[in-house]
């Protein structure tokens, strides 16, 4: 079975586009991984893997900010929204918690916020490497699978 982090490598080369790989101690939340690669949070991504109404969604924003969960629940219609469960992300991200990335090839909503940086940092899919990417070229590999710009 391939892991996200091999799904994640065979995009970025097959695209062509540029990244930087860092390696590192494990870290676990976007406070830690800011603080391990000696940048601010707000030059990560914070990869929410979420469930509306039985459905998984991905919900992405810079690594400072919080995610409207109602905002986004309204979006998608849906009565109910939470975190997804240990298990859906090991199914839908091929990964474990704490390390979900943004290419979980599901619907996915992006806060405009992400958009006021010229590079982002996120794990692909592991807790102890990091990319580095133009947020346009981010961007541009997830185009079908981004279904709305938010607004916080």
């Amino acid at each position: 079975m391939e892991t996200a982090k091999e799904r994640i490598f065979s995009i970025l080369k097959e695209s062509g586009v540029e990244f930087e790989l860092f390696e590192h101690e494990p870290v676990f939340t976007c406070e830690q991984a800011a603080k391990v690669r000696g940048v601010r949070a707000e030059d990560g991504i914070k990869c929410l893997l979420l469930n509306a109404d039985g459905k998984i969604i991905l919900a992405l924003t810079r690594g400072d900010k919080r995610l409207d969960l109602e905002k986004i629940a309204l979006l998608e219609g849906a009565e109910r929204i939470r975190l997804a469960k240990d298990r859906e992300i090991e199914k839908v991200a091929l990964c474990k918690k704490g390390c979900v990335h943004p290419f979980c090839s599901v619907k996915t909503y992006v806060d405009c916020a992400l958009a006021e940086k010229e590079w982002i940092e996120f794990n692909p899919g592991c807790h102890d490497k990091t990319i580095r990417i133009k947020v346009k070229d981010l961007l541009g590999l997830l185009e079908d699978s981004v279904v709305e710009k938010i607004s916080p």
